[in-house]
């Protein structure tokens, strides 16, 4: 990690979900959240730029209009996550399971099509309105800002989803299970499961503990990727 990011991590490593832990196994079929690492510089100020767009336009504020309709905001993991109206839940893209998931992933994999794993992985407007807000890096006494928090992400995942197109795209890869270091994470709005692993075949070659989906997370029955891990 360079730059930004760098600082950010050294201060706070272990603030963001999917960093820092050793893995683990836990029980099957289930999914997960991915490492933070930095850009390097270059890369961080122009994905900059393009978050500090992306935070001005296009998708107003996360607060919720009509507050009967909406559950009351609780407290968790030591601060308050604010419940969101389900019209502010809503994910573009989503599959209706993660075995649905899974199987859009082997589908893409065929057919080397990055434009549909990056459309399966979380929006930077979901991200801003429904995920950052429950993260802990979002609030005391880190408080970082969503652009930077965003470039880092966006980043590592685009990098993860190339490496994995270029290692089994244009491959039959059927995945036979999944598991996650920490699945089944309440956040309230969401429910993330972090660092996944899977056993699959490629081409019928069987090969386990591979690293391919990275982390999901789904909001009732709607499911996208986190993240794509880098290896």
């Amino acid at each position: 990690m360079d730059g930004l990011g760098d600082a950010i991590g050294r201060r706070h490593r272990g603030a963001y979900p999917g960093r820092g832990k050793r893995a683990r196994r836990r029980d099957p079929r289930r999914p997960a959240a991915r490492r933070f690492h930095g850009a390097r510089r270059s890369t961080l100020v122009l994905g900059l730029v393009v978050a500090s767009s992306l935070w001005g336009t296009g998708c107003g504020s996360g607060s919720a209009d009509g507050a009967a309709s909406v559950a009351p905001a609780r407290e968790t993991r030591g601060y308050v996550i604010e419940r969101l109206p389900p019209e502010k839940l809503r994910l573009s893209g989503a599959a209706s399971s993660l075995d649905d998931l899974l199987r859009t992933v082997e589908r893409s994999l065929a057919e080397s099509d990055t434009t549909s794993l990056m459309a399966l992985m979380v929006a930077p407007v979901e991200y801003r309105d429904i995920l950052f807000p429950a993260f802990p890096a979002s609030h005391p006494p880190i408080d970082a800002d969503f652009p930077s928090i965003w470039v880092m992400h966006y980043t590592d995942a685009h990098r993860g989803m190339k490496r994995i197109v270029r290692e089994y795209g244009g491959h039959d890869v059927h995945i036979q299970r999944i598991w996650f270091d920490d699945p089944g994470q309440d956040f309230g709005n969401f429910v993330l499961d972090e660092t996944s692993h899977v056993d699959i075949t490629v081409d019928g070659e069987l090969r386990h503990d591979v690293k391919l989906v990275g982390s999901v997370f789904h909001v009732g029955d709607q499911w996208k990727v986190l993240s794509y891990p880098e290896g």
